[in-house]
């Protein structure tokens, strides 16, 4: 990649360093600068201070002043449209990356999904961006599905982590033992059925269920503390990894809704293996596929609390097989570290910049732009 290739990131959901978009920002922070690449402008709200939709807008009035020329990069989002139009005014290009599928923003947003004029303008930076980047293959096919745009235009860039930092938070499991999910608590993460596996008469006796991340299924989390679950909140990338470290394993969970049926490339499945922890995890495309590879957990069917529950039971009982799933995590994780995956990232900004100061509107209807089987990823 040219290191003299102007950069703009723009991240119009809040970027917290404890939330997904927080993580996936200073991935991609990572990743360009393994490649030389300092951004222009970091367009991104990280605290909280201010109103949601005064601090939207002020992104919004943000992320469309870019150098002439240059090429932005966008994590997807509804009203990501006006920093595209503004790259192509300013003779510049654009990547949006595509963390997931209208399922999942109509999940947090559902006023979207019964607009078909929201629904256009939420698919359309897919349609407008030079080049896209979707974390698995499944959220590829549906954008090439849901926008007619050629296949070899969107590039599947996995997550990644920080594995030094979760690497350092290893230690031998506190006790008593505890396991761990970390995320955002959202419809589509499978909170209720990982509640519902603690009260089941196979869990182990004394294991208690930390969870780490806050959202709309909060409340599920607050009612079983009376079983045994822990809620700790939103924390920073640092603490995270200190309370990975000290468990026993983790959990990578999603519920059996469309909004996972296209796959997801989980942050915390690549976290816990850095923290050397084995993974109960639940068989969607691509979670599935990262676990296996890395080997270092058990896949279970989605919507099942009592194959949760047996799973657990599993790895609780048997030291050795836990240890064989830990040292598989350390052996491999390295391959997923955010710099990993730098060499693609950067071919995908160099094909954009060869589009630069070509106009490329696209602002017709996507080949469907309804939501009729559409899903999902973290």
């Amino acid at each position: 990649m040219n290191a003299g290739t102007r950069v703009t990131l723009v991240w119009l959901e809040g970027a917290a360093e404890s939330a997904a978009a927080g993580v996936h920002l200073d991935g991609t922070l990572r990743r360009l600068a393994a490649l030389g690449i300092r951004p222009d402008r970091v367009v991104a709200r990280r605290g909280r201070s201010g109103g949601r939709f005064s601090r939207l807008a002020r992104l919004l009035l943000d992320s469309v002043r870019q150098p002439r020329r240059g090429v932005v990069v966008v994590r997807w989002h509804p009203f990501a449209l006006p920093a595209l139009v503004a790259a192509r005014l300013r003779g510049g290009a654009s990547v949006v990356c595509a963390q997931g599928v209208l399922a999942e923003v109509e999940a947090v947003h559902p006023w979207i999904g019964r607009s078909r004029l929201m629904r256009w303008l939420a698919l359309r930076p897919l349609v407008v961006a030079d080049r896209v980047v979707a974390p698995s293959a499944g959220i590829a096919r549906w954008v090439v599905q849901v926008t007619g745009r050629p296949a070899h235009e969107v590039t599947v860039l996995e997550n990644g982590a920080d594995v030094a930092l979760f690497a350092a938070a290893r230690r031998d499991p506190e006790q008593p033992p505890y396991g761990v999910f970390v995320g955002n608590l959202a419809p589509w993460q499978g909170i209720g059925d990982l509640v519902s596996a603690v009260r089941q008469v196979a869990w182990p006796d004394g294991l208690r269920l930390v969870v780490v991340g806050d959202g709309v299924e909060r409340e599920q989390v607050l009612e079983a503390r009376d079983a045994g679950v822990e809620w700790r909140g939103t924390l920073d990338r640092a603490d995270v990894a200190r309370v990975l470290g000290g468990a026993t394993l983790a959990f990578a969970t999603r519920g059996a809704v469309t909004a996972s049926a296209q796959g997801t490339s989980p942050f915390k499945v690549i976290e816990a293996a850095a923290a050397g922890l084995p993974v109960v995890a639940t068989d969607v495309p691509g979670q599935a596929e990262v676990v296996r590879d890395l080997g270092n957990g058990v896949v279970v069917p989605p919507g099942d609390p009592a194959a949760l529950a047996a799973a657990v039971a599993r790895l609780i009982a048997d030291d050795g097989y836990r240890d064989r799933l830990r040292q598989s995590a350390v052996e491999r994780v390295a391959a997923y570290d955010w710099t990993a995956g730098s060499e693609r990232l950067g071919a995908v900004v160099d094909a954009a910049a060869r589009a630069v100061g070509r106009a490329r509107w696209g602002l017709g209807r996507p080949a469907d732009s309804t939501t009729e089987g559409l899903v999902d990823t973290r």
